[in-house]
């Protein structure tokens, strides 16, 4: 629909803007940018957040963020100018939970209204001075997208009467009911709900080189002499960990880094204590490794683990 409507522009009806709803670390920033990607049209990702501190050195105006979807559309290669390609681009709005109206810090309801008005506008001059030639941007074809966690809001939906709404799909009228002025959810009519990754999944993640954080370690590791083989055991007690943690991939992480961390204390030794080995060494991690890792029992000492590589 977006492109469609970016390829014959009818002001009388927009192509839908999005609403994003589930847990952190399920991938909802990340599968944004790889489409944007994949569409070779502009993205930029936005700290909701950002829009509520006025003054403060971290916040962004409306007129800011259109600024930074023109940078980015300058850095790709295309057709037409840059505020042409900013103009069928995407301006993703994350945290976007955190804009809920109804705290007693901050009037987040006059956020909501700027925004309203910037998603409504046709069009805003990026003109930085009265001196330079107008630089008016149409935004009638940028796609909004916005995502956050919105922690319970489930219970708006449980709250329906008998045989109203959609079984267990979020409906607008619950965003409503989260703390969002009808206006707004009015413009962000299709929700998508992603669901939390269980231990399968982020054991799917572990697996893919394009998406794995093990590929960071591998390589740190082969920098300094050694390629770590891990077990497929190892691999499904980290994801089990990992989902454990309710942090979605990001569990992946906090599961690797003090065992492999530790891993590393034992295996490199930059100030020369110990020697690096003699060509490639395999260091297979095993479950019984990686639990002595886990609880601090390891000791390099009293194992020979690693082995020289014959590849």
């Amino acid at each position: 629909m977006h492109f469609a409507w970016n390829d014959i522009p009818d002001p009388r009806h927009r192509p839908p803007n999005a609403l994003i709803i589930g847990p952190t670390g399920t991938g909802k920033t990340h599968a944004i940018r790889v489409a944007a990607d994949a569409l070779d049209i502009p993205c930029v990702v936005v700290d909701s957040t950002r829009l509520v501190s006025t003054g403060s050195r971290a916040s962004l105006s409306l007129e800011e963020v259109l600024a930074l979807l023109v940078k980015r559309a300058r850095s790709m290669e295309g057709t037409g100018t840059p505020e042409d390609r900013a103009a069928r681009g995407i301006i993703f709005l994350d945290e976007f939970d955190k804009l809920r109206y109804g705290k007693a810090t901050e009037d987040t309801a006059a956020v909501q209204r700027r925004l309203l008005q910037f998603i409504e506008s046709d069009g805003l001059d990026l003109t930085p001075s009265e001196f330079e030639q107008p630089r008016v941007l149409d935004t009638r074809g940028i796609l909004f997208i916005a995502a956050g966690a919105f922690t319970n809001i489930d219970r708006f939906r449980d709250m329906r009467e008998v045989g109203h709404g959609w079984g267990d799909v979020i409906r607008p009228e619950d965003v409503h009911r989260y703390g969002f002025i009808e206006e707004l959810t009015a413009r962000l009519p299709v929700i998508i709900r992603f669901d939390a990754l269980d231990a399968g999944a982020l054991r799917q993640i572990l697996e893919q080189d394009d998406i794995s954080p093990l590929v960071f370690y591998r390589e740190y590791f082969s920098h300094h002499g050694y390629l770590l083989d891990i077990e497929p055991e190892v691999l499904s007690a980290i994801a089990t960990a990992a989902s454990q943690s309710k942090v979605g991939a990001r569990g992946l992480h906090q599961e690797l880094f003090p065992v492999l961390h530790d891993l590393a204390n034992h295996l490199i030794h930059t100030d020369g204590s110990h020697p690096r080995p003699n060509g490639p060494s395999r260091f297979p991690l095993s479950l019984a490794v990686y639990r002595q890792l886990k609880n601090g029992t390891y000791d390099i000492a009293r194992s020979n683990h690693y082995r020289p590589s014959t590849d």
